[in-house]
């Protein structure tokens, strides 16, 4: 009895607990969760299912041509201010296309940016045309800007520039088509990233005049920005910045609910934990068990770990993401042109086309990853037509190939040949020396019977030895049938001392990877 009589007491000390932190009587009936929400999450299926998403990492800073992807930040950055020298040419640029960063800065940067030619039904639809399972947008960058309303920051697409909810239109035509989708948040970097908006020249005409940033919202009266407080956008010295930042995210998650929470931080940034913990009781409460995902750039419990233009260097033990851009900078810049990849466009320069996504992406699913990729749209909402042209590639392979990659697991090893250093900014690119019939991948199916080998390169009519079939710590069973992925075509083989031999096909259906599919009495 008196184990019965504590439990109860602990029980109703719980719930008090609960309405006195202002949880709602449906809340209460949660399933119970544990103390640490973090402990009892594990990668959901539909995302090691998933393997691709599309992302727009695009808002205002799309507007200047040039300056690179922290445009926000290196406008007004010049002299010993500028402590990032890749950003160099956006104080210039800024200075002879818009004038003097006291009379327009950041803050009217954003006022220009009106995405007026953004369908968010077109854009998914499009998304999942070129084989997305899920799809990202910006929820707020570093520049402090929210492309989603919440009452506490004023500086949001709904209050200034689109006036629009551009993320809320995001999330409703990304369930309309069955997509996850993910918002992305880099703003906790806001209140040092902006130092450089309080500095002014150091020489020059207008020496020691300050910058935009060290104005208030008393210089707003009578000018387009009357009511707007230009300390809250500007951050530096705004001292409830984490305070409402806690809220901003709060918000995020209680009214747009997303599948996916992205951080630009190496853990889960302090303002943000309470709403990840939302997000994950939240879904605990819908589905007796966490669909949802905050991901982190380096291992943190309860999250998934995403590699920023990088990659594993091998099988990881669990489900990891990588994120890049079909774009040098992240943000579209298309009078960049410095060089630092070698394929540009009217778009900017080029760090992925087709053959080079195929490669990448073919290496990451082949060691537990999954690619999230970010088109550089127009500052108008639309998308360039030389990415169309690479995605409508890319997404015809995709979708050809499509059962050697959704859904599928890794095999015992990743595969042979290409380079395997893993980390942060170290993939493939079009710059890479293109991969050819020398270097193959695994993923199989569950069944744990059927194996794909993507083999790169066009082996139109060669001889192809899997070497790791003839492994018997590797593989101990007996290969029933061989025949390509697409298109279904049967191919010639035999076992060999070496391995399966398998003679190519004349004609292959892509250029720079096909895949064989292995039937076996069984892989493990």
């Amino acid at each position: 009895m008196m184990i019965q009589k504590n439990f109860f007491c602990i029980c109703f000390f719980a719930i008090f607990l609960m309405v006195c932190n202002g949880v709602s009587g449906q809340e209460t009936r949660k399933k119970e969760a544990p103390a640490d929400i973090f402990n009892q999450f594990q990668v959901p299926q539909w995302f090691k299912d998933a393997k691709f998403g599309l992302w727009l990492h695009w808002g205002p800073q799309s507007i200047p041509a040039k300056g690179g992807g922290w445009y926000a930040r290196h406008m007004y950055a010049h002299g010993e201010d500028l402590t990032d020298g890749w950003g160099s040419d956006a104080w210039p640029y800024h200075r002879e296309t818009y004038g003097h960063q006291s009379e327009f800065g950041y803050k009217d940067i954003i006022n220009l940016w009106k995405a007026e030619k953004f369908d968010a039904d077109a854009t998914m639809k499009q998304f999942k045309r070129w084989g997305a399972r899920y799809a990202a947008i910006i929820g707020q960058h570093h520049d402090n800007y929210d492309l989603f309303y919440s009452p506490v920051h004023q500086w949001n697409a709904v209050n200034v520039g689109p006036k629009r909810d551009i993320l809320g239109e995001f999330a409703t035509a990304a369930r309309k088509y069955g997509l996850k989708w993910a918002a992305t948040s880099h703003g906790y970097w806001a209140n040092w990233w902006y130092k450089p908006a309080f500095s002014c020249d150091k020489e020059g005409p207008k020496k020691g005049v300050s910058y935009d940033g060290n104005l208030t919202k008393v210089d707003g009266i009578g000018q387009w920005w009357e009511g707007l407080d230009p300390q809250q956008l500007y951050a530096h010295k705004y001292p409830d910045f984490e305070k409402e930042l806690n809220i901003r995210l709060m918000d995020l998650v209680k009214n747009y609910r997303p599948d996916i929470l992205y951080f630009d931080n190496n853990d889960i940034p302090a303002p943000a934990v309470a709403a990840c913990e939302y997000l994950y009781k939240q879904s605990l409460d819908r589905e007796g068990h966490i669909q949802t995902i905050v991901t982190v750039k380096k291992p943190q419990q309860g999250t998934v770990l995403d590699f920023e233009k990088g990659i594993a260097d091998g099988i990881m033990n669990e489900y990891w993401q990588t994120d890049t851009s079909l774009n040098g900078a992240w943000f579209i810049k298309p009078n960049d042109g410095k060089g630092s990849v070698v394929e540009s466009s009217s778009s900017g320069e080029l760090r992925h086309n087709a053959r080079t996504l195929e490669e990448l992406f073919v290496d990451i699913i082949s060691k537990r990853g999954v690619l999230l990729l970010n088109l550089p749209i127009y500052p108008d909402g639309s998308i360039p037509q030389e990415q169309i042209n690479i995605m409508d590639e890319f997404g015809s392979w995709i979708n050809a190939n499509g059962e050697a990659i959704f859904a599928s697991e890794p095999w015992k090893v990743y595969g042979k040949g290409g380079e395997a250093a893993g980390g942060h900014f170290n993939e493939r690119t079009v710059t890479s020396q293109p991969w050819d019939e020398n270097i193959y991948r695994f993923t199989c199916n569950k069944d744990k019977k059927t194996l794909y080998v993507h083999i790169f390169g066009n082996p139109s009519g060669k001889k192809i030895v899997i070497s790791e079939l003839a492994d018997k710590e590797l593989f101990n069973g007996q290969v029933k049938k061989v025949f390509m992925v697409s298109g279904k075509k049967s191919v010639r083989y035999k076992m060999t001392p070496e391995g399966l031999s398998v003679i190519m096909p004349d004609k292959l259906d892509f250029p720079n990877c096909n895949v064989l599919k292995i039937t076996t009495t069984g892989l493990w």
